[in-house]
Parts: structure tokens; C-alpha cells; sequence
């Protein structure tokens, strides 16, 4: 019986959230799905917990790969071999509460002209705990205007329909963002559901936190590929080299760009040490700036100041 939903979650050295990632999965209640796993070449004990949870559960799908080959490329292996009507994503630290499936694939059944939908998430720390909640725009047009400027949909949280489109492999990261640019160029339309449907990790360890610079460099190439696309009819990608961003030494650098996306992740991190330092370091380079000034003076005020102020500015 072919299957309404591919379920697709690319998994490398994950062991410490994993289990409790894919059991949000098999605990839906919308239950006609499958779920396609990759394992990346994970080092730690990851193959074995998806092993286990695959004798338990049948409509899971081991893809082990042989090399590492980093989260775009195992992601479209996934692709390959979905089946579903309908392709929805889950990364391996976060957690789809029980209805996801069902009101995602409600939508997309109910709105014929919607090809891709994601939702509202809950961010949530390293044991579990709610910080925040992410409130998405819901208007199809507000969508596309926020996408030509940058990322404004969670990854995790997204269900789009099979119809063979990929993620583009020289966007090693922000291969997401270039995706919803693609879609928008070949006229496909995004929209979101209001309410939190999943629970994403800051997880300091998580691409998405630790190679944000580069993340950041990548999503910049995305979005003027974009704009070269509605300009010209076409970008760049073929003479594209992702080398240029991969080779940045991030610690050491004094490029503008990454240090300000440094700072931002260290202070959602709450590393405020490292924000000082590396405020400290912009600052002599290129003058005050005044965000920047509100995450260098907010550092001294500690953890738990900031967390009850994201509580108030967000939920």
C-alpha cells in the first residue's frame, strides 16, 4: 500500500535525542506514513537506536550510508526513494507533537494550490524545556515578500507535495532557504499553519547553530540567486564553488558578515562570554553598532534575565 506521507530525517552522530525524535514520529496520529531515516556514517550509537526502533515499527526505512555525506546530500537520497503523496521533514533532536501529520496533511488536501506548508514550532533547550515560540506569518503573499529577504520558515516543520523537486547539493548549509527560493521562482506557493506543530532544539551542536556564519554565507548566495532568477530568467549555480564559504576560518576572521552572525548565535546560545569578546572585537574593527550594543550590554545581565525576557517577547 503506497504510502500518504514520506516522513524524511537525515541523522548523523544524533544518539543523545534521537530515540525520543523518532518515537514523536511513530507516536502520530495520523498513521499512514513512512519513514525514511538516513544514517550519515554516524560514529556514535545511532545506527543501532534506529535499528531498534525499526524492529518495533515497520514503516521504517534504513538508508546507511557508507561515507558521511552531510545533510543536503542525504536528504535528497531520501527524496529519491519517497514514495509518499506528501514529503514532510523532522530533524533527529527535534519532536513533532501528535498531531502534526494529520493537520499539515489536512491543509495541503484542503488547499489544492499550496504546494509546500510548514507551521509555528516551540524552541526548546537542551532538556526539553520550552523557551520560546516561534509565530509565523500565515499569508501566502506576506510569506514570499519575507522569503525574498531571508529564511522565514522552520525546516523541521515542513510538508510539501512529491513532485520531484531537490534540494540543490553545492548548498552544503541554508539548502532549505535555497529550496523555498527555487519553489517561489518556478511559482509554487508557501504557506504556514499558525500553531506550534513541532519542538525545535537549540542544540549548540546542530549545524544550524554551530556553522551559522557559513549557514548565514550560504543564504546570502541563495537569496541573490534569487534575484538574479526574476531578473535575468537564471543565476549563478553552475559556476558556483561552496569551497569559498566551507574554507572560512570563522574563528580567526574579521569579516563583518561572520562576525555579527557570531555574535548573534552565541548570544541565542547564551555563551554572553564569547559575545563580549567578540562585540569587543567588532566594535574596534568597525565602530558601534547599535544592535549589537543591546547584545553586548544584555550579556551582563545573565541567563535567567534573558530567558524570562525571551518568555515575555515571545509566548
Amino acid at each position: 500500500m503506497t504510502p500518504e506521507i514520506s516522513v524524511i530525517m537525515a541523522s548523523y552522530n544524533s544518539e543523545k535525542y534521537l530515540s525520543e525524535s523518532i518515537q514523536s514520529i511513530l507516536d502520530q496520529t495520523f498513521e499512514e506514513f513512512e519513514f525514511l531515516i538516513i544514517n550519515d556514517c554516524s560514529t556514535d550509537n545511532s545506527l543501532h537506536i534506529i535499528d531498534e526502533h525499526a524492529k518495533q515499527d515497520d514503516r521504517i526505512f534504513l538508508i546507511d550510508n557508507k561515507a558521511n555525506l552531510g545533510l543536503t546530500k542525504s536528504l535528497n537520497l531520501g527524496l529519491k526513494e519517497a514514495k509518499g503523496k506528501y514529503i514532510a521533514r523532522i530533524d533527529s533532536d527535534d519532536i513533532a507533537l501528535p498531531e502534526r501529520l494529520r493537520i499539515q496533511y489536512d491543509f495541503l488536501e484542503q488547499n489544492r494550490d499550496v504546494f509546500l506548508v510548514g507551521s509555528g514550532a516551540y524552541t526548546i533547550d537542551e532538556n526539553g524545556s520550552i523557551r520560546t515560540k516561534i509565530k509565523p506569518s500565515t499569508e501566502v503573499k506576506d510569506i514570499k515578500k519575507k522569503l525574498s529577504v531571508q529564511n522565514c520558515l522552520s525546516h523541521p516543520t515542513i510538508m510539501f507535495r512529491n513532485e520531484g523537486f531537490m534540494y540543490r547539493e553545492k548548498f552544503v548549509y541554508a539548502q532549505d532557504y535555497d529550496f523555498y527560493l527555487i519553489l517561489l521562482s518556478n511559482n509554487k506557493k508557501i504557506a504556514n499553519i499558525f500553531e506550534p506543530l513541532i519542538k525545535y532544539r537549540i542544540n549548540p551542536d546542530a549545524i544550524s547553530w554551530s556553522k551559522k556564519s557559513k549557514q548565514n554565507y550560504f543564504a546570502l548566495t541563495a537569496n541573490e540567486f534569487y534575484h538574479k532568477r526574476l531578473k535575468y530568467g537564471k543565476d549563478e549555480y553552475a559556476k558556483f564553488d561552496p569551497n569559498k564559504i566551507l574554507s572560512i576560518d570563522v574563528k580567526n576572521s574579521t569579516n563583518e558578515f561572520v562576525l555579527k552572525s557570531e555574535i548573534e548565535v552565541k548570544f541565542k546560545l547564551n555563551e554572553f562570554g564569547e559575545v563580549r569578546e567578540l562585540c569587543k572585537k567588532f566594535f574596534w574593527l568597525y565602530g558601534f553598532d547599535n544592535e549589537l550594543l543591546i547584545y553586548y550590554l544584555l550579556s551582563f545581565t545573565g541567563k535567567n534575565f534573558i530567558n524570562a525576557m525571551r518568555n515575555i517577547l515571545f509566548n
